[in-house]
């Protein structure tokens, strides 16, 4: 039987009818923002413009809805050839509807030069924030309005970190919580979807494996513990502008001390590396680089090798405890050419 498909927070699941999506209406597990696929169509549409989904959202109070739903009469096929309609107008902005169509792959635009591209991400509704951090409680950047268009940066959690899309020097850049914006991939087919998915949820992709972590007399002086990992890249994209944490535990798993550090280079696609540390023998400044990055820059300046070494030396205050870990919690997939 055909089902109508529901994409919420980045998951997708499937229900029966439109009764059980006014339900979830009703009961907060569905918002208006949150895209929904009518069975045998392969393009999305907002909830709220699900006739009967909106007057349940309406239900639950002010606020809940803030787009007037555009009217379509006749039969149940009117009504959603009208709301596709919408989603289109909606999920564009102010572009002409008409020239609005679904792309079979991730190369393109939507709407060719200077359009959206696959790679970029639309405000569902006015007063959403961009955040000076990757935090609800951060303070503001700038308030967004409905329809602005931002350029993927990275992602941290959940939250994206986003400039907008105005082509301009001062165009404002911070973070933006993931169920506030409409991430453009999804109003392709289902192959751009699962093509493009890197870009939005990188840490999906890229794994921390074969970690190990020591304590050298030396280094212990220094209140150094050395970590050795290598990064898995299961992905078709390249990978870059990395930000992990060292974590420290007590013997009862506690945590006792965390370290947040950036690393320099790439995570090719389809494609493992270590991570390895470049000391400036002038003023022992430390740079952290991926080792296929750092074979680059070696093959042009081969002295670089002499201040290579494996392993990422990270600064610890605690002086005992039990179990290190290290982890990834801020990355970007870096587009291809044309999304």
């Amino acid at each position: 039987m055909a089902r109508w498909m529901v994409n919420r927070n980045d998951t997708s699941f499937g229900v029966s009818d439109v009764a059980e999506l006014c339900d979830l209406a009703r009961k907060g597990a569905l918002a208006a923002g949150d895209l929904v696929q009518p069975p045998g169509s392969t393009g999305w549409l907002y909830a709220q413009d699900v006739p009967d989904v909106r007057k349940a959202l309406e239900a639950r109070g002010p606020g809940v809805v803030d787009v007037p739903v555009v009217e379509a009469g006749g039969s149940w096929g009117n009504v959603v050839v009208g709301a596709m309609m919408v989603i289109a107008i909606l999920a564009l902005g102010n572009y002409t509807w008409q020239r609005w169509q679904l792309i079979p792959d991730g190369t393109h635009t939507i709407l060719g030069e200077g359009g959206l591209s696959f790679s970029e991400l639309v405000v569902t509704s006015s007063g959403i924030q961009l955040l000076s951090e990757p935090e609800a409680r951060s303070g503001a950047v700038k308030e967004l309005t409905k329809d602005t268009v931002l350029e993927l940066l990275a992602k941290r959690g959940d939250f994206y970190k986003a400039r907008e899309k105005t082509g301009g020097e001062g165009a404002a850049q911070g973070w933006v919580a993931a169920d506030k914006v409409l991430p453009v991939y999804l109003l392709g087919g289902g192959d751009v979807r699962n093509e493009l998915d890197p870009l939005y949820n990188p840490d999906r992709y890229l794994e921390v494996a074969n970690a190990s972590w020591m304590q050298l007399p030396e280094a212990r002086k220094r209140k150094v513990t050395v970590f050795q990992f290598l990064l898995s890249n299961t992905s078709d994209y390249d990978m870059t502008d990395l930000v992990m944490v060292a974590r420290l535990k007590d013997s009862k798993g506690h945590e006792v001390n965390q370290v947040e550090f950036r690393v320099e280079g790439v995570v090719p696609g389809q494609d493992d590396t270590m991570v390895g540390t470049i000391v400036d023998p002038k003023t022992e400044e430390r740079r952290l680089i991926t080792q296929v990055s750092f074979a680059a820059m070696a093959a042009q300046n081969p002295d670089l090798r002499l201040q290579y070494t494996e392993g990422v030396e990270v600064k610890m205050e605690q002086d005992e405890f039990n179990e290190a870990s290290i982890d990834i919690v801020e990355l970007r997939a870096i587009p291809k050419d044309g999304q």
